[in-house]
């Protein structure tokens, strides 16, 4: 991953919340398997403060998209994307992955029993080195 670019992850905009830090900005939920697929295979955990680009894709031409920072709903028990001051807009459509490979986090093995949008409802973990497979998007320690 190019560290000076922030990871861009599929999410669901139909997920919109309050921010968490600053309630009058806009929020995506991370809640879906992409998102936590996303994460998994770039190797990001999240932690708060992480920025990063949230999309959604609208249609063949065009794609919803909002970079914020990661931050950790501890009432609600769910990480979102804090959108910034520009909000969700509409960009070009981005590449669409067709992958359905999900990868350890840690170790970058494929995780076998992982098929597509089932490895974070099952409880898998990583055959390789034990991380599990919802590791990316687990809660920060309590605050």
């Amino acid at each position: 991953m190019n560290r000076s670019a922030p990871q861009r992850i599929s999410a669901d905009f139909n997920g919109l919340v309050s921010g968490v830090v600053n309630p009058a900005r806009i929020a995506v939920v991370l809640d879906t398997y992409g998102s936590l697929r996303d994460l998994s295979n770039a190797g990001v955990v999240l932690s708060p403060g992480l920025a990063l680009v949230a999309f959604d894709e609208s249609d063949d031409d065009e794609d919803l998209e909002g970079h914020g920072t990661a931050q950790h709903d501890y009432k609600r028990a769910w990480w979102v994307v804090e959108f910034d001051e520009q909000g969700v807009r509409y960009v070009p459509a981005g590449p669409r992955s067709v992958t359905r490979e999900f990868r350890c986090v840690k170790c970058q093995s494929l995780l076998v029993g992982a098929a597509y949008n089932t490895a974070w409802r099952a409880g898998v973990g990583c055959g390789v080195c034990g991380t599990s497979a919802v590791a990316a998007i687990a809660p920060p320690p309590a605050i």
